[in-house]
């Protein structure tokens, strides 16, 4: 018989928990603390984007409203230029045009050329202040307009700014009356056009004057344009130099009338001004002075009077309007050449 103890009486004692160590209880604090943070910062993230998003709403709207600001502000000014070229388009009168009429005598005919010289250089140096008003003189500029007036003679305007660095005034006015009196070659060679020149009369004293024809022929189509040329170099003592050429199409020529019904009229009234600006650079050092060519031209096309294919007149059209292009390239090629 198994003998057993006998635990009546004895005390008897709960379990006791075992104790959690310091560095665990101050792990589980940091990482409570560490997700409240991240906590904070997701809900921080969110008011930011929230006010963000109100921001850029407000930006867009705000741009949204200048957009159609400028955009109205486009509109007028497209509607004021409408106006403005149609205004141009229906005047009859050209700005540096003077009614030219020369006579059969050779005597009578110069003293014209010679009286009109200086009106003409002023109505062209006038004009070309006045287009040039307002203008950044040390930037290149370019304006052309191409329409039909009531008659059907097609019109061409061109004017342009051309900066010439590195240059002397007197380089570029020799370059450029060695093309208005031999601008028979570079319009054969550049357009491929057969360009013939006629000299009707030329002084060369303290100023060049000219009196030519030229005749031009493609796809068997002549065109013709009598024209007086007027070059000057003014050297003034105490002042700027500067450099004018004009040229005018004759109105009435008693000794070469037109020919309407062999060759298609075309006339051209142009001005050039030279000049001398200063250019600045970011310093004083930097500064330079550029030649600056001031240029316009009116090109009218008469209607023929005679049977002309659409597409012929067409490229006759668009060739005699690249006559002030190959001008300047034929000036820069001129005065780059060693």
């Amino acid at each position: 018989m198994v003998n057993r103890k006998n635990t009546v009486g004895l005390p008897t004692y709960p379990h006791q928990q075992k104790r959690i160590p310091t560095h665990v209880i101050r792990k589980e604090e940091a990482r409570a603390l560490t997700e409240k943070v991240e906590a904070l910062q997701k809900q921080l993230l969110l008011l930011q984007e929230t006010r963000n998003r109100g921001n850029v709403q407000f930006t867009e709207s705000k741009n949204q409203a200048l957009r159609e600001v400028v955009s109205k502000q486009q509109l007028a000014l497209a509607s004021t230029s409408a106006m403005l070229f149609n205004h141009i388009s229906s005047q009859t009168e050209n700005p540096i045009k003077m009614h030219i009429h020369l006579p059969k005598q050779w005597t009578t005919r110069r003293e014209t050329l010679v009286e009109l010289k200086e009106v003409k250089f002023k109505q062209c140096r006038d004009y070309l202040e006045a287009r040039c008003r307002d203008l950044d003189m040390t930037k290149d500029h370019l304006s052309q307009q191409r329409y039909e007036d009531a008659d059907g003679n097609l019109i061409y305007q061109v004017f342009n700014v051309t900066r010439f660095r590195g240059k002397s005034l007197k380089q570029v006015y020799d370059a450029l009356v060695f093309f208005m009196f031999n601008m028979e070659i570079s319009i054969s060679e550049t357009l491929g056009d057969i360009t013939v020149r006629d000299d009707y009369d030329t002084i060369d004293n303290d100023a060049y004057i000219s009196n030519h024809r030229l005749v031009s022929k493609h796809g068997g189509v002549a065109s013709e344009v009598n024209a007086a040329t007027f070059a000057q170099y003014f050297n003034e003592l105490g002042g700027s130099s500067f450099a004018m050429v004009a040229t005018d199409s004759i109105d009435e020529d008693d000794l070469h009338p037109y020919s309407l019904s062999e060759f298609v009229r075309r006339d051209v009234s142009a001005a050039v001004m030279l000049s001398e600006e200063k250019s600045q650079g970011s310093s004083e050092e930097d500064e330079e002075v550029v030649v600056v060519l001031r240029g316009t031209s009116f090109m009218k096309i008469y209607s023929p009077t005679f049977g002309v294919p659409e597409h012929t007149l067409a490229d006759v059209q668009e060739r005699t309007a690249q006559w002030p292009k190959v001008m300047l390239r034929i000036v820069r090629e001129m005065i780059e050449t060693p």
